[in-house]
């Protein structure tokens, strides 16, 4: 399996201040993917020197690399999973970073906020997607609510349908209103069914 943007357990924290050890975040902390063989990769070389650290297993290997161009021959990974990684790289650079992971995976499970979802969980401001990127920008910087150098771009499930347009595209639903899109593949579709993907608003 290969882990795009691979760390150790920080959602929980970073979300409410407070890590849940319990609700695991990634598929290698559930005991049930326990016999499998994980790559994790971060563009971040202490990220994913973390990740290697924090797992400490021969069959949890951690490295440095690019998402949009990755190391592998064509279907070489039998999973890639992706959980809230997309929404980080810059919007042009998306489409790359699907093809990839559709390239070297036989199958695929890709998550990311819903641009629709009216909280926009990064800055933790109300309807801030939704500001002109030049107030974005000065919300950004002048309170400092995400790192200064990184732009977030969240995703709708219709351009999710259209960065995959093989497999399947639905919302998931906790609380009012659908807070994350996610895309999977499990080897046997061939494009997405519009009328078998569940609730979806773009």
């Amino acid at each position: 399996m290969l882990n795009i943007g691979a760390t150790p357990p920080h959602l929980g924290k970073a979300l409410t201040g407070h890590q849940q050890f319990t609700a695991p975040e990634q598929p290698e902390q559930d005991p049930r993917w326990d016999k499998l063989i994980v790559l994790g990769v971060n563009i971040d070389q202490s990220n994913s020197i973390s990740y290697a650290t924090y797992h400490n297993r021969s069959d949890r290997i951690g490295f440095t690399g690019d998402a949009c161009n990755l190391p592998f021959e064509d279907k070489a990974i039998d999973i890639v999973f992706s959980n809230a990684v997309l929404e980080h790289v810059p919007r042009a650079l998306q489409p790359a970073m699907a093809r990839e992971i559709m390239r070297v995976g036989k199958k695929w499970f890709v998550t990311t906020p819903n641009y629709w979802f009216p909280y926009e969980m990064h800055h933790k401001l109300p309807f801030f997607q939704f500001l002109p990127a030049r107030v974005q920008r000065h919300i950004q910087l002048r309170y400092g609510t995400w790192p200064e150098s990184e732009i977030i771009s969240l995703l709708s499930a219709r351009r999710m349908r259209r960065l995959f347009p093989v497999g399947n595209v639905e919302t998931l639903r906790v609380t009012f209103w659908p807070e994350t899109v996610i895309a999977y593949y499990s080897g046997d579709a061939e494009t997405v069914d519009g009328s078998s993907n569940g609730s979806l608003r773009s």
